[in-house]
This record gives C-alpha cells, sequence and structure tokens, in this order.
C-alpha cells in the first residue's frame, strides 16, 4: 500500500463511533436476518437477502445501508482453510457481518469472530502467509468459498469491533458490487466457488 492510499484509508476509516460493538450482534443481526458469528451447516446455500443465479454462476447476496452514514453492511460466511490448524474454534463457517469499505485494499476480522473460528491458536501448514502494510500477518481464510489473505482488526485501532471486507476480496473473486439509487441499497454479487 503506498502513502497515499494509507492515508486515504486512514482517513476514511477515522470515524466509526456510528457503529459499536453490540450492533453486529443485535442491530446488523435482525436486519440481515442472520445471526452474526453462528455456525452454518451449508454455507452457500441462499440465506435471507440472497439468490443464486444458476444460469450465470453468481450468487447475489443483499446487504443494508445502515444509519445516517449510510454504512454497506454484508454477512459473509468465514470459515479457516485446509492450511490452518486450529485446537479450538470451528472448522464449519460462521457468518460474519462485514463493513464494506471500498477504500480499504484489504479484509480485516476483528479479535471475536478470529476467536470464534479458533485463529488464537492456529498454526499455518504448507502455505505461505503474507504481512499486510503494517507489518501483522495475513490469514488464509475462506470468504464464500474463495481463499482471501485476511488481516486482524487493529486491537488499538478505531475499528478493532468491525470486519472490514476490502477491495481485495472484490478482486480476488471477480464480485461486482452495487451500492446507490435513490433509496440506498447494497449488494454484491460473488461468482459461484469452483
Amino acid at each position: 500500500m503506498s502513502a497515499g492510499d494509507l492515508a486515504l484509508f486512514k482517513t476514511v476509516c477515522a470515524d466509526f463511533e456510528d457503529i459499536l460493538p453490540n450492533d453486529l450482534h443485535a442491530t446488523f443481526s435482525a436486519l440481515l436476518g442472520i445471526q452474526y458469528l453462528q455456525e452454518t451447516s451449508d454455507p452457500h446455500h441462499p440465506t435471507h437477502g440472497q439468490l443464486q443465479d444458476q444460469q450465470s454462476n453468481q450468487d447475489h447476496i443483499r446487504g443494508i445501508v445502515w444509519g445516517a452514514s449510510l454504512r454497506p453492511i454484508i454477512s459473509l460466511d468465514v470459515q479457516i482453510s485446509e492450511s490452518i490448524l486450529t485446537l479450538s474454534g470451528t472448522r464449519r463457517p460462521i457468518h460474519v457481518h462485514f463493513l464494506y469499505l471500498a477504500a480499504s485494499p484489504q479484509t480485516f476480522l476483528s479479535d471475536e469472530a478470529l476467536r470464534v473460528l479458533g485463529i488464537e491458536d492456529m498454526v499455518v501448514v504448507g502455505e505461505p502467509y503474507e504481512r499486510s502494510s503494517n507489518g501483522s500477518l495475513r490469514l488464509p481464510l475462506k470468504i464464500h468459498g474463495h481463499i482471501v489473505q485476511v488481516a486482524r482488526s487493529p486491537t488499538e485501532g478505531h475499528f478493532a469491533h468491525l470486519n472490514i471486507l476490502g477491495q481485495d476480496f472484490v478482486q480476488i473473486t471477480g464480485a461486482h458490487v452495487f451500492f446507490g439509487g435513490d433509496v440506498p441499497r447494497f449488494e454484491i454479487s460473488i461468482p459461484s466457488p469452483s
């Protein structure tokens, strides 16, 4: 990430005071119809707000536009990849509510979401891992069935409790994002994982 990109990202992320930690569990779960951090047995089966287009092999996932700041929020299933061994947590996918942030070059998961997956005691086996622009470890996780190198939300940062869906996810998956309209709406069309 260039210095200019980093400055833009910090400016855009400067104020998330309108999203409280409890909003993920209560408000967003109710509006999305999906309980935050709940395990799912069938990760790519359409749930509330999701449609599968068999002809184009796309999953259309509807999110919400929340609050006066028009925050785009979406729930996607996340699970640890086969290259991660863990002593706790779950190998099954969980529903994670993300704030979509087009200005973020990378995707972040909160400590709470990582703990549910058992990431606090994991070992990456046989697959190279990367470091993010701030030097933190990036882990290979499956988001909606696609491997994405995910960073931990900075614990001392202003978005420590948030999960940020960044542009890396859009580029890796070939997803198409729609955010706008007179009555604001937000949805992502993601190619079904092979």
